[in-house]
């Protein structure tokens, strides 16, 4: 037998009380991440989430089946169609989780929690059986990423890590809230491998300079993709049950010579708390340097007119993908490194605000991108693909001195990690344009209370 029905065995296997409160309690929290994001997008209305929306609705116009609600309070539609709209949202703001791993990196909880959601609220699961969902599919996710390695993306190959093994994660969490039996979560596996989009990247390359929407679209698709594998999978569906290490499987398709065993968890959710979540709505290859900025400024009480020149070293590819100065839209300022440390030293802070468009436009903030240098630093780079994390070192150059700072994990990893009420802030931030804070308190205890609930649609519906 292939290994894939021993790693489905495992997830079909694992239950609440098999895991230890922190790792149930990360699953709280990245829950709680994941509509917080999703809310903040929709509620800023950003065109990529929008359009998605207003063609689901559109179609499902006058029609009976609403099984799952829609993130943005815009009402409820079938299952895969909600996944595809709340993934979508997730998305918009790069405001998502993170996994850090020394074999690989990715996004995972935004297209499994939309999927699980959707699915759990189809069948009334009740909060157990929800957080033990997402937690099989956060674990399936990661061992299907331990074994590909990085490859299919480090040397230039342009397929994305989100796309690999997310959604094969999701139609786990969707299988097991189905109570689909081992043959049929094989098959649900399958047809999310064979299905799954190939997750290019063109879109995300500044030498394109579009930063377009598809990029948001595609996390949507992927948690559309893991319900329908799922309840297509329920219905009889076949694929392949070695979609993973088989011939022209995953492996064989991504692994680029870097592949190694398909490990399967010993028992509990050992590896969850590695999906990290992130302070700032911004590409991950920011964040350390961002942080490095804001704590020497508070530290050093400097002012942005004091500073001369600002160094940056980070990773060696991240010079080259986050390297953007023309900012074309929120999406651009995301992933520009200058940006966002220049924007970081002028305004004291990294922000939901300062990544809209009459944010890019300020000419302070251009003026201090002019100061920005970029470089490729050999020891951070051996120290990602030692960690799997990604470190910045910051050098401010002042006429008072310089100043110099390096952070290898930035805030939210497991070695840093938010504690629930940096995670419950968040969320606030996020939801304070369409929730009272009342709201917000409701909605939050629910959530806080999650194992508790007999029908997940009692904190759906808050929504």
């Amino acid at each position: 037998m292939a290994l894939e029905a021993d790693l489905v065995a495992y997830a079909l296997g694992l239950g609440y009380d098999d895991m230890a409160d922190d790792q149930r309690a990360h699953i709280v929290d990245l829950v709680i991440d994941v509509f917080g994001t999703a809310i903040g997008a929709a509620t800023l209305g950003h065109e990529s989430g929008a359009i998605c929306e207003a063609y689901a609705i559109e179609r499902r116009a006058g029609g009976s089946n609403r099984e799952a609600t829609l993130w943005s309070g815009n009402g409820r539609l079938p299952s895969d169609e909600a996944a595809l709209c709340n993934g979508t949202w997730a998305e918009v703001l790069d405001y998502q989780d993170v996994i850090v791993r020394p074999r690989n990196n990715g996004h995972a909880g935004e297209i499994i929690v939309p999927a699980a959601i959707a699915i759990a609220e189809f069948v009334k699961a009740d909060g157990k059986s929800l957080i033990a969902a997402i937690a099989a599919g956060l674990e399936v996710t990661i061992a299907i990423l331990d074994a590909v390695g990085r490859r299919h993306r480090s040397e230039g190959r342009g397929f994305r890590t989100t796309a690999i093994a997310a959604p094969l994660g999701a139609s786990i969490a969707c299988a097991k809230l189905l109570g689909l039996d081992a043959h049929q979560t094989l098959n649900a596996l399958g047809i999310a491998g064979a299905c799954a989009i190939s997750g290019l990247m063109p879109s995300l390359a500044p030498s394109d300079g579009r930063f377009g929407m598809d990029k948001d679209l595609a996390v949507g698709l992927a948690a559309q993709l893991a319900v329908n594998a799922a309840r297509l999978a329920q219905r009889g569906m076949t694929a392949s049950h070695a979609v993973i290490t088989g011939d022209r499987g995953i492996f064989a398709s991504h692994a680029h010579g870097d592949g190694r065993p398909l490990v399967i968890p010993a028992g509990g959710a050992p590896n969850v708390r590695d999906a990290a979540l992130k302070k700032y709505a911004a590409s991950y290859g920011v964040h350390a340097s961002v942080e490095a900025v804001l704590t020497i400024m508070a530290a050093e009480t400097l002012k942005p007119d004091e500073i001369g020149k600002i160094i940056v070293r980070v990773k060696d590819d991240s010079v080259e993908t986050l390297s953007a100065r023309t900012l074309a839209n929120h999406v651009a300022a995301r992933f520009s490194l200058p940006y966002c440390v220049a924007s970081a030293a002028v305004r004291g802070r990294c922000a939901l605000a300062d990544f809209e468009m009459d944010a890019l436009q300020d000419r302070s903030v251009r003026e201090m991108m002019t100061k920005v240098e970029l470089v490729a630093d050999p020891v951070l780079t051996d120290f990602h693909h030692q960690t799997g994390s990604f470190p910045g070192e910051v050098e401010l150059v002042t006429a008072r001195g310089t100043f110099v700072l390096r952070i290898d994990y930035p805030s939210g990893t497991r070695q840093r990690p938010m504690e629930p009420r940096d995670v419950d802030a968040k969320f606030r931030a996020l939801t304070a344009l369409r929730f009272s804070s009342e709201a917000q308190d409701g909605f939050l205890a629910l959530a806080r209370g999650l194992a508790s609930l007999a029908d997940v649609g009692e904190l759906t519906a808050r929504l």
